[in-house]
This record gives structure tokens, sequence and C-alpha cells, in this order.
């Protein structure tokens, strides 16, 4: 009997350390395939699962718990031990934060932050973007033009994907690998951005501005002016203003395309310029002004587009023009109620028809003349 006794207490140790060992090896096995994760090996999913959980790599999660059906047939999911989830939320961690903390990194800005840069239209633009510990890492560079556009790829590491000729990629010791826009034009300006391939990627963005340069030959309000009324006798005085050009800069009149700074045969003509933050003011004068002095007046700097004026230099001051114009008016008038009052009291036809033609023709031609002088009188002085 003591025999029988000991082999069945043996047999139940045996199996009670059977049924353990399945156990855990059955664990173990659930648990292990997220330790690939540290070796680098496997890259990072979006998603995670362990056992009957999803694990969102960008979200919290929950751990389920197992159903309970006692009276089915099938068994239960197995229960997962919640000890081993701040493991698995370690190595997911340890993946993700290795290239935040030990990683590329911005030399000149921080991750995300915008830099900009000014060129003058016509030069070369270079965008740097200077990294430290790149190792296998990739660098590209994107253009962004809206938020609604679809981003263009300019390059990925050294090799040019944009269609236009004018950008290509340098690398420039150490580790600035840099964007070049030769001759950079209006279109050009925008938000370009300097990517590397970390998990999430890290971003440098750089705004391009540039600056255009624009001339304009501006009246006493400062507006854009077209033409200009002098009388004869009297002082040419012309405002030419610059903007977005190189400093210090050198503005040039020109009279029918002739430059004015250099002409010394004329005489009484006077420029001076006046260097400004970003561009410069000059003033043209022309003393005693005659009929040889009307024409187009341009003002011109290198780079931008000239602007031209049409000056008129009339013979009549312009106050005689303005009382030619009122007896005009009152000539008019005058021719008006002659008409009326024919017209109605002239018994013959054919006497009614001849005045009626000699006042209408006599009529436009006054209110030609009107019209004109009306326009000269309008025009600022």
């Amino acid at each position: 009997m003591w025999s029988v006794g000991v082999f069945l207490f043996t047999q139940i140790v045996v199996c009670q350390f059977t049924t353990e060992n399945t156990t855990t090896t059955e664990e173990d096995h659930t648990v292990t395939p997220f330790y690939a994760l540290s070796t680098g090996v496997v890259p990072a999913p979006v998603m995670l699962r362990l056992g009957n959980s999803t694990i969102d790599s960008t979200k919290s999660f929950k751990v389920p718990q197992p159903s309970k059906e006692p009276d089915s047939g099938t068994r239960a999911a197995p229960n997962v031990n919640l000890d081993m989830v701040p493991h698995v939320v370690a190595v997911k961690n340890i993946y993700f934060d290795h290239d935040r903390k030990y990683g590329p990194t911005f030399e000149d800005t921080p991750d995300g932050n915008l830099t900009k840069i000014t060129i003058q239209l016509g030069e070369d633009a270079h965008l740097n973007c200077r990294i430290s510990l790149l190792q296998d890492k990739t660098v590209s560079w994107v253009r962004r033009r809206g938020r609604e556009d679809i981003p263009e790829l300019l390059t990925v590491g050294a090799v040019t994907y944009a269609a236009d000729n004018r950008v290509s990629v340098g690398k420039r010791y150490p580790g600035n690998w840099r964007l070049l826009i030769r001759e950079v034009k209006p279109d050009d300006e925008g938000v370009y951005e300097c990517q590397i391939s970390t998990h999430p990627p890290r971003v440098s963005r750089t705004y391009l501005h540039v600056n255009t340069p624009q001339v304009w030959v501006v009246d006493e309000a400062g507006g854009p002016l077209q033409e200009k009324y002098y009388e004869a006798e009297s002082t040419l005085a012309l405002v030419c203003r610059a903007r977005h050009v190189d400093t210090p800069a050198v503005l040039t009149w020109l009279h029918e395309g002739r430059a004015l700074n250099a002409d010394t045969t004329r005489g009484g003509i006077s420029v001076k310029t006046e260097q400004v933050p970003g561009g410069a003011d000059s003033v043209l004068r022309l003393a005693r002004v005659n009929s040889s002095d009307a024409g187009n007046y341009t003002c011109a700097v290198r780079g931008a587009k000239p602007h031209t004026v049409s000056v008129h230099v009339l013979n009549e001051s312009l106050a005689e023009l303005h009382a030619g114009a009122s007896s005009s008016y009152a000539s008019l008038k005058t021719i008006t109620v002659l008409f009326v009052v024919t017209f109605f009291t002239s018994q013959y036809t054919f006497l009614r028809g001849t005045i009626s033609l000699a006042v209408l023709a006599l009529s436009f031609k006054l209110t030609v003349e009107v019209t004109e002088r009306q326009n000269v009188i309008l025009l600022p002085t």
C-alpha cells in the first residue's frame, strides 16, 4: 500500500508541473514577438497586436478582458498578463524615441521651425539644411505652394526630381544638404521643406522671398503718373521712386531716350537722388521749359522695368485756358437759345432747316473745343 501511495503522489506532482510549464510557454509565446522591435530589424508597424488586443502606435490603448463562455465547447482566450503591458509600451517608446533622442538633428533651426530668406530677383538662392548624425537616413527637399496643393518633390538624396533645371541639390561639408535655385523668378517664392526619413519624418522649413525691383514716377499724392502738363517758362519737376533694388541705387532720367543726367547742352537741369531703405528717390527739375521739352520722360534703374511719363508744354497759361473755356460755354449757351427761338418762330420750312443745320454745326465745333480745354484744366499741374 505504501508503494502505491508514493506512486500516485509522484504522478500528481508531474502532471501539475507539466500543466504550469505549458501555460507559461503559451504566455511567453504571446508576448515574445514584440521584443523583436528592440533590435531595429523589424520596422514599427502602425498597428501592433498583443494577443486579442490591438495597439495603435500613435494612440492610447486598452487590453480587453477575456470572454467568459462556460457553456461553450471552445476554450476562452487566455487572459493577458497586465504586468507584461508596460514592457510592450517600453519597447515601442524605445523604438520611436531612439531617432528623437539619438537620431539626426537640424543644426540651424529646431525641428518644424520656419526660416525666412530674401533673394533679389535674378540672383541665385541657396537654401541650407545642415544635419548632424544623419547616419543611414535620407534627406529630401519638397516644395509646398499652398495648403491644398500637392507637395512637389524636388530632390531625394543626391538625385534631383524637379522638372525645372534651375533646381539642384549639393552636399556641402559638413552635412549641409543645400538646395540651389538659379536665377530666381517671382513665382519661386514660397515654402521649401528639408525632410529627414525618420519615423515620423523630421522637417525644417524655409520661406523664400523674392525681391522684385519696382520703379514709379509719382504725382503729388504718391500715385503712379502717366501725363503731366506744364505752362511755358515754368519749372518741370518729376519725382521717381525705386524700391527693392540693389543699394546704393543709381537712377537714370531719359528724355525721348536721351540721358538727362549727363546733358550739358540744355542747361537748367537738376537731378537729386536720395538713398532710402530698400531703394532710392530721385527728383528731376528743368527750368523754364518750352515746347522742345515736351515728350516722354523715363525713370530707369538696373533690374527693374522703367516707368515713362508723357509731358505736355502749353503756350497758354492754365488761367487763360480756363477763361477761354468759360467764354466758350457762354457762346454755346447763346447759340442754343438762338436756335430754339429761330426754330419755333420761322414760318418758312426751308429757312428753318438751313438755320438748324448751321446752328448744329457751330454747336458741335464749340462742344469739341470746350471738351479739349476741360480735359487740360482737369489734369494736375
